[in-house]
C-alpha cells in the first residue's frame, strides 16, 4: 500500500480521534448509560477520509492497543489480552464498517444525504453482525459464561437502538464535513 504524506496524516488524525472517543468512554459515568463514540467515529472515517484510509485508520488504532498501548475503552485498556474482552469483536468490526461506508459514499460522484443514511445503516448493521458473535463465542468458549445469541441479542438491543442513532448522526456529520473539505480541495486544485 502506497501512503502519501496527506494519507499517513488522516490516517493518524483518524486513529487519534478513535483514541479520544475510547478516552471519553473511560470517562463517561457507566452508571448512567454505558456510552461509545467508536461506532459513530468508525464510521466517519470511511465517509471523510474514504474506504481504504478509514479502514486503515481503525486497524492502526486497534494494532497500537494490542501491542500495549492504553487506549482501548476498558480494562485492561491495551495489549494482546484484549482480543480476547467479549467487546473486542465491536473493535475489528470498526475496519469493516469505516470499509462499507467509505465504499458506498466515495462510489457515487455527488453523494447526497440518501447515500450517507444507507452507508452509515448498512455499517452499523456490519458491526453487529461481526460483534455479537464475537462476543457469544468469548462468552461460551473462553469465559466459561453459557449465553445464547438471542440474549446476547437481547441485552445489547438498547446500545443498538442508540448506536443506529449514532449512524444517523454519522450521514449528517459525515456529509457536512465530506462536502466541505471536497469543496475547499477543488478551490485549492483550480489555483
Amino acid at each position: 500500500m502506497n501512503l502519501s504524506i496527506r494519507d499517513m496524516i488522516l490516517v493518524s488524525f483518524f486513529a487519534g480521534l478513535m483514541t479520544l472517543g475510547a478516552f471519553v468512554s473511560k470517562i463517561w459515568p457507566p452508571e448512567i448509560i454505558p456510552f461509545s463514540l467508536l461506532p459513530l467515529l468508525s464510521l466517519l472515517a470511511g465517509a471523510i477520509i474514504g474506504p481504504r484510509l478509514g479502514a486503515l485508520s481503525i486497524l492502526v488504532y486497534i494494532l497500537l492497543g494490542l501491542i500495549g498501548v492504553p487506549i482501548f475503552a476498558a480494562p485492561p485498556y491495551g495489549g494482546l489480552v484484549y482480543a480476547l474482552q467479549p467487546s473486542f469483536g465491536f473493535l475489528i468490526s470498526f475496519i469493516f464498517a469505516a470499509y462499507v461506508a467509505g465504499y458506498i459514499i466515495h462510489k457515487k460522484e455527488n453523494p447526497g444525504l440518501k447515500t450517507f443514511l444507507l452507508a452509515s445503516l448498512l455499517a452499523m448493521v456490519v458491526i453487529y453482525l461481526i460483534g455479537l458473535p464475537w462476543m457469544y463465542l468469548i462468552y461460551n468458549y473462553i469465559t466459561g459464561k453459557v449465553i445464547t445469541l438471542k440474549a446476547i441479542f437481547i441485552m445489547m438491543s438498547l446500545f443498538m437502538g442508540l448506536d443506529f442513532l449514532k449512524a444517523i448522526l454519522a450521514a449528517i456529520i459525515g456529509k457536512t464535513i465530506y462536502e466541505r473539505t471536497r469543496l475547499n480541495v477543488s478551490k485549492r486544485a483550480d489555483l
